[in-house]
C-alpha cells in the first residue's frame, strides 16, 4: 500500500473535490490523484505547481480551502508542524490530512540535516506533537510507505509524552502508541 492509494481511498470515500499537496517531488503522485481541483505547493517549480513559493508563503495568501491534503514538503518538524496547523485552518469539514514520511525505520534516515539518500527527517516529532495536545482530532498512522498518517476532526485520547525526551531511542519505545499504528489491513477495514 502506497501513498496514493490512502488518499485516494479518503478523496473517493468523502467524494472530495478539492484536493492540495504540499511538496511535489517529481509530480507523479499528483499527477495521478483523481480529484476535480488538485493544487500544488513546490518552491522549486518542478512539475509546474499551481504555486511556486514554500508552504508558508501560500497559506499567508491563500484563499481556498480543501477536502483532502497531502503534506510532503520540507521534512523538518517544526515545518511540519506549522503545515499540519495551517493546514487544519483550511479543511472542509469531515475533510482529511494525509502526512508523509511519519514512521522512520531507522535512526539515521530520520536526523537533521539529511545525512543518507533514503530519509523520513524528524517528521514524527510534529505527529507527537498534535498527539500530545490536540484532542479535538482524530489521528492514526497506517504502517506502510515510511508511515502515512491521517488526521481529520473529532477525537483521541492525548498521549502522555512530556515525561519523555523526543529522542529516537524513545520513538522506537513508544512507537504504537505516539503514533497510533494501524496496519494496511486496519486501514482498509476502517474505510471499506
Amino acid at each position: 500500500m502506497k501513498r496514493q492509494y490512502i488518499i485516494q481511498k479518503l478523496i473517493n470515500k468523502i467524494n472530495a473535490k478539492s484536493y492540495l499537496e504540499i511538496g511535489l517531488g517529481n509530480g507523479n503522485l499528483h499527477k495521478n490523484i483523481n480529484c476535480k481541483i488538485k493544487m500544488g505547493v513546490d518552491p522549486c517549480g518542478y512539475p509546474q505547481p499551481t504555486f511556486k513559493m514554500t508552504s508558508d508563503a501560500f497559506f499567508a495568501q491563500n484563499q481556498y480551502t480543501f477536502d483532502v491534503i497531502f503534506i510532503d514538503g520540507l521534512h523538518h518538524s517544526y515545518q511540519v508542524e506549522k503545515d499540519i496547523e495551517n493546514s487544519l485552518k483550511i479543511l472542509n469539514p469531515n475533510g482529511y490530512i494525509v502526512c508523509h514520511d511519519m514512521n522512520p525505520t531507522d535512526k539515521n534516515m530520520q536526523i537533521v540535516p539529511r545525512i543518507q539518500g533514503v530519509w523520513t527527517g524528524d517528521c514524527w516529532k510534529a505527529w507527537v506533537h498534535f498527539r500530545s495536545h490536540n484532542e479535538d482530532l482524530s489521528m492514526f498512522v497506517v504502517d506502510t510507505d515510511f508511515g502515512c498518517g491521517v488526521i481529520t476532526r473529532g477525537s483521541q485520547t492525548l498521549i502522555n509524552q512530556e515525561s519523555q525526551e523526543l529522542t529516537f531511542e524513545n520513538f522506537e519505545n513508544n512507537r504504537k502508541e505516539w503514533l497510533n499504528l494501524i496496519s494496511p489491513r486496519q486501514f482498509n477495514q476502517l474505510f471499506e
